[in-house]
C-alpha cells in the first residue's frame, strides 16, 4: 500500500514540475499610449511621430527568491506595435516556485546573428535582417519629425548588426515578484516606452541624427538608451 501511494505521488509530481508564464507588452511614448502618427516630444523639444516600432527578445531567464538563475530553452520573439498577437509572449518550462525577477536580451545573440538568415521569427520576411551585412536588426523605430533634415523629414533608426566592438544586444533585468503554480499560469505585464531611445544618457537631436542603419557608435549609444525602456506595469 505504501509503495503504491509513493508510486502515484511521484507520478503526479512529475506531471506538474513546470508551468508556463505569459509576458504581455504595452507600448508607450513618454508614458502615453503609442498611437500611429500621434505627435510626441523628446526631452530636447523635438516633435516626432512613430510609424513603425518593433524589436527582438531572446535569452529569457528567471531569478528565484533564492537567487537561482533559471535559463529557459533558446527562443526568439519579434514584438511589433502593429501586431497584437506578438505582444503576448508565452514561455514554457519554468519550474514551480517563487520568483523575483525576469531577465532577457533585447536582440538576437551573437551566435545566431552571425549564422545567417534563419526561419520562424528570425525569417528575413519581417524586415529585420540586413542581407548586405549578414546581421539582424535588434530593434527598429521609424517615423517623422519636422526637425529631420532629410527631404521627407523621416526618422529611420535600425539598430543592429555585429561588427567588432559594436554589438547592439542589450540585457535587461526587471524586478517582478510572481509565483509559478501548477494550477495557474503566471502573467507579467511589461511596458516599453519608446521615448527612452532619444531621452537617455545620450540625448538624440533629430536635426543632427535622423536615423542610423549600420553597426557603429551611435547605434551602440541608442541601444544603451533603449535598454532602459522596459518596466513592469503596476496592477
Amino acid at each position: 500500500m505504501n509503495r503504491l501511494f509513493l508510486f502515484f505521488s511521484l507520478l503526479i509530481g512529475n506531471t506538474a514540475v513546470s508551468q508556463s508564464v505569459i509576458l504581455t507588452f504595452t507600448h508607450e511614448v513618454n508614458h502615453q499610449p503609442m498611437r500611429a502618427n500621434k505627435a510626441y516630444y523628446t526631452a530636447q523639444g523635438d516633435t516626432f511621430t512613430i510609424t513603425k516600432f518593433k524589436y527582438y527578445l531572446s535569452n529569457f531567464s528567471f531569478i528565484s527568491e533564492t537567487e537561482e538563475n533559471i535559463r529557459l530553452s533558446p527562443e526568439y520573439f519579434l514584438v511589433s506595435e502593429d501586431s497584437a498577437a506578438s505582444k503576448k509572449v508565452v514561455l514554457t518550462g519554468l519550474p514551480l516556485g517563487r520568483y523575483k525577477a525576469v531577465s532577457f536580451m533585447i536582440g538576437v545573440d551573437s551566435i545566431m546573428n552571425c549564422t545567417g538568415a534563419q526561419s520562424g521569427a528570425l525569417d528575413p520576411i519581417y524586415g529585420m535582417f540586413w542581407t548586405w551585412n549578414s546581421g539582424y536588426i535588434m530593434a527598429k523605430l521609424e517615423g517623422t519629425s519636422p526637425a529631420s533634415r532629410v527631404p521627407d523629414h523621416s526618422l529611420q533608426f535600425h539598430i543592429g548588426g555585429y561588427r567588432g566592438a559594436h554589438q547592439s544586444q542589450r540585457m535587461v533585468r526587471l524586478n517582478a515578484p510572481f509565483v509559478v503554480a501548477a494550477e495557474k499560469t503566471a502573467v507579467i505585464n511589461l511596458v516599453a516606452d519608446a521615448a527612452t531611445w532619444f531621452n537617455g544618457a545620450t540625448p538624440i537631436r533629430f536635426s543632427e541624427t535622423s536615423g542610423f542603419m549600420t553597426p557603429g557608435t551611435i547605434g551602440d549609444r541608442i541601444a544603451d538608451n533603449y535598454s532602459h525602456m522596459f518596466s513592469v506595469k503596476s496592477k
